[in-house]
C-alpha cells in the first residue's frame, strides 16, 4: 500500500520529464548539439512529431527509446504531409518541417512513450561571435533547458533567470526553468578565458 501511494505522488514527474540540453560548441561553427527527452502520451500515437526550428540546419539525428534503449526509426516530414496525416496543429505551415519518429508500438490508453532525441542544429543567425562574444539567443518554449557553455569560456550575461554551476569538467552551465505560458526568450554572452 505505501509503494501504491509513493507511485501516485510521483506520477505528475513522470509525465513532466520534458528537458533540453543545449551543448555550445565552438562558436565559429555555430553548432549546438541538443539532448531532448520527451514523453509521447497521445493514445493511439504512433509517432511522434519534433519541430525543426526554422532557420536551423539539422544534422547527426538519432532517436532513442528510454525505456528499452533501441534506436527508433524517423523520417523528415513537411507541415503539408503532417496536417494531411491529423499530426500538425492548426498553426503548422505547410513549409514547417518536423522529425517524425516511429515509436516502437502505438500509445496504449492511459500510458505514454518515453524517447530521447539527439541532433546538432547549426545556425548562424541564433548562435554567433562578436567582437570576442559569444552569444546565443533563442526562444525556449518547453519547461525545463539547460545550455553548456564551450570549454574555456565563462559567463558574462543572461538575459532570462538561470541557475548558474560548472561541470565536472569546468565548463559552465546554465539551467532555466520556463514558468510562462509562451517561449521563455534566452540570451547568453559568455567570454573566452585568456
Amino acid at each position: 500500500m505505501r509503494l501504491f501511494a509513493l507511485l501516485l505522488l510521483a506520477a505528475p514527474l513522470f509525465a513532466a520529464d520534458e528537458l533540453t540540453v543545449y551543448d555550445l560548441l565552438a562558436p565559429e561553427t555555430h553548432k549546438f548539439a541538443i539532448i531532448y527527452d520527451v514523453t509521447a502520451t497521445r493514445e493511439g500515437a504512433p509517432y511522434y512529431l519534433n519541430p525543426i526550428r526554422p532557420g536551423s540546419i539539422a544534422e547527426k539525428e538519432r532517436v532513442v527509446d528510454r525505456a528499452t534503449g533501441q534506436d527508433l526509426k524517423f523520417d523528415v516530414i513537411d507541415g503539408k504531409t503532417a496536417k494531411a496525416e491529423g499530426m500538425g496543429g492548426r498553426n503548422t505551415a505547410d513549409g514547417d518541417q518536423f522529425l517524425r519518429v516511429h515509436l516502437l508500438k502505438p500509445v496504449a490508453k492511459g500510458s505514454e512513450t518515453r524517447i530521447r532525441i539527439y541532433k546538432t542544429y547549426t545556425d548562424a543567425a541564433s548562435y554567433y561571435e562578436k567582437d570576442g562574444t559569444l552569444i546565443w539567443e533563442r526562444p525556449l518554449g518547453i519547461k525545463r533547458n539547460v545550455v553548456i557553455l564551450p570549454p574555456k569560456y565563462e559567463l558574462a550575461a543572461s538575459a532570462s533567470p538561470a541557475i548558474v554551476s560548472t561541470d565536472p569538467d569546468g565548463r559552465i552551465r546554465l539551467s532555466f526553468l520556463n514558468d510562462r505560458d509562451d517561449q521563455l526568450p534566452v540570451k547568453i554572452t559568455a567570454r573566452r578565458i585568456p
